[in-house]
């Protein structure tokens, strides 16, 4: 990692008596002066990194992007240069903060290893030209800019829809400023496009035929019924300014979408339609230069893992055994004996008992179930967490907007701000609602909402005095393995009792992550085609054949990510057996969770050791 000292001797240091969330390196008896300067260090890294990355500090609500701030004007810089303005900065950031010298019983040596680690996974296949790298991102290295899940086109419209602040006439102006920089902006996305397929990315075929309709949403529709339109309107609702700031507000946005976005986005289109042809027939990064090169990078940083391709493929394939042979003995108990497992899921997927109405009405008793369980699982937080960690934020339960929820995932979850003024949100996806079975959603919202990703992140948002850096990183294994323990951690705790269709839900959900071992390296490294990654995972999830496509298609997008989950998972669940085993009748599993949740996203080799030295 750079650092002379061990990892273990940074446990050390942590079991000596320093914590994560205290204040940077304060001195431990016995020392006269900090041994480092690591928090303010890791300061100026983290704002040399947002200032690269505008809209991730407007995501989280960093101080430069609060109250119309520098960083909430702009979009991030896509462009060849502000790539490689990136990559550099993260480059440089890496060295820095390698160079400080921590004594292994200064908490700024475990600061700086985490943060050291975040930026560590970004370089690693920096040499590899296409694409895009974000250090700070769930997705480490994706080597198509624009696709249908991801990129500019979607993520900027996101975070202004649904994250950006508009309280203040200040705020209200630097979105207004940010919309009329799309122009620019997406000038720069399609010289990097170009600059890709000059250095031999070309996208698969598939994934550049259903980016089409997600650029065509966004240039469909009357101005004023435009999700950014509607955004401004719902965010000045409760803003300090009068009625006349607001009518002005919307007449400038209105123009900025009509004469600089939405042509952006028609530019845009047309390069990817001009693409088309020219696009990959093969599904997987394999067949992009250095392609084996990006995707172990991936493995290592996403999975957490520096087991090969087949080793991890081998492991999916024994757990798909394992799991389907439990959905086996629970179907057969329910009197579901004909067909196999996969068959029969997707008959229980098509039981009008497990379906709601697929209209307003019924998409909104969705979304009523799905907080009763939040509710449920809250109430819950005393069997499995200290009660001095359990967070405070509040978590909103919303659909995934129209405009993108074609190729979006069935759920997912954004984090609240780091102010405290915008709560978390656990997105569920209604496009299909013949594909939202009600026996899936107790798992779906486990794992986005609580004590999955809302409880990990409100937790690791509410350190106040940690790094920024860790504050906000992602560390795909830690966070998804702990979303799909946390699945398993309501089973164990009894959530689905008198329940055997939930739990029937709960295994698919962890046979679907299974699968995902299997066709993601099936996909990357063995050469799969797209139809039969399909093939697979239908057959064996009985998951309905629109889920299956779009999670395909997403792991086409984004190579190694689907890989975190059940790794994570299962280094998760190993640790705590072997504390278990360790700590015999004194083993308490909120002291487990405690460990894991308590100081923020990390890697899951020094989780590990924390659990070791407890």
């Amino acid at each position: 990692m750079g650092f002379e000292l061990t990892r273990r001797e940074m446990i050390a240091g942590l079991a000596a008596g320093t914590i994560l969330g205290t204040s940077g390196c304060a001195a431990l008896p016995g020392q006269t002066a900090q041994s480092c300067n690591a928090r303010a260090a890791l300061a100026q890294e983290a704002d040399h990194l947002l200032a690269l990355l505008p809209e991730i500090a407007t995501y989280n609500g960093a101080d430069a992007s609060l109250n119309g701030g520098p960083l909430a004007r702009t979009l991030n810089d896509y462009s060849p240069a502000g790539e490689q303005a990136l990559r550099d900065g993260t480059a440089a950031s890496r060295a820095r903060i390698a160079s400080l010298d921590c004594s292994p019983n200064d908490s700024g040596a475990l600061h700086a290893a985490v943060c050291e680690a975040v930026l560590a996974n970004a370089v690693r296949s920096a040499h590899v030209p296409y694409g895009h790298i974000n250090p700070l991102r769930y997705d480490n290295h994706v080597p198509y800019l624009v696709s249908q899940i991801s990129g500019p086109h979607i993520d900027s419209q996101a975070v202004m829809t649904s994250q950006q602040s508009l309280r203040t006439p200040d705020e209200v102006d630097a979105w207004l400023e940010k919309l009329e920089g799309f122009e620019t902006a997406f000038a720069g996305i399609s010289e990097k496009i170009r600059s890709d397929e000059a250095a031999g990315c070309r996208p698969p075929q598939a994934l550049l035929a259903k980016t089409l309709p997600v650029l065509d949403a966004f240039l469909e529709g009357p101005a004023e019924a435009h999700p950014l339109i509607q955004a401004l309107e719902t965010g000045m609702v409760d803003a300090v300014i009068d009625q006349s700031m607001r009518d002005t507000a919307k007449r400038r946005a209105i123009s900025a979408l009509e004469t600089r976005a939405r042509p952006a986005y028609s530019r845009l289109r047309e390069q990817i339609a001009d693409m088309l042809p020219r696009g990959q027939e093969n599904a997987g990064v394999w067949a992009q230069p250095d392609g084996e090169t990006l995707y172990a990078a991936n493995i290592r940083a996403l999975g957490d893992s520096d087991q090969s391709p087949n080793a991890i493929h081998q492991i999916g394939l024994d757990e798909v055994a394992r799991i389907t042979s439990e959905m086996e003995i629970l179907l057969s108990a329910q009197g579901l004996t004909q067909g196999s497992v996969g068959e029969r899921m997707l008959a229980l997927a098509d039981d009008p008992r497990f379906l709601y109405e697929d209209s307003d009405a019924g998409r909104e008793e969705l979304l009523e179930y799905l907080r009763s369980l939040v509710n449920d699982a809250e109430a819950r937080y005393p069997e499995f967490l200290p009660a001095d960690i359990v967070p405070q934020q509040p978590m909103l339960i919303r659909r995934v907007p129209v405009a993108t929820q074609d190729s979006a995932p069935g759920g997912y979850y954004d984090a609240p701000s780091l102010d405290g003024t915008r709560p978390g949100t656990y997105w569920v996806n209604l496009r299909d609602m013949s594909a939202v079975a009600r026996f899936a959603l107790p798992t779906l919202s486990y794992h986005e909402g609580v004590p999955g990703h809302h409880t990990q992140i409100a937790i690791a948002s509410g350190l106040g005095e940690a790094p920024l850096i860790i504050r906000i990183a992602s560390f795909n294994a830690y966070q998804e393995g702990w979303a799909l323990y946390s699945e398993r951690l309501m089973w164990e705790l009894g959530a689905y009792e008198d329940d055997p269709f939930g739990d029937l839900g709960r295994l698919q959900d962890e046979l679907f992550r299974a699968v995902r071992l299997v066709v993601d390296t099936g996909i990357h490294a063995m050469r799969w085609p797209r139809e039969r990654a399909i093939e697979y995972m239908s057959e064996v999830t009985g998951n309905p054949e629109t889920t299956v496509v779009a999670e395909i298609e997403r792991y086409m997008a984004w190579p190694g990510q689907a890989l975190g989950y059940k790794l994570g998972q299962l280094r998760l669940l190993a640790m705590r057996e072997e504390m278990r085993s360790h700590k015999g009748d004194a083993y308490d599993l909120r002291q487990f969770n405690e460990i894991v949740l308590g100081q923020g996203a990390m890697p899951l080799g020094l989780v590990a050791e924390r659990v070791q030295a407890a």
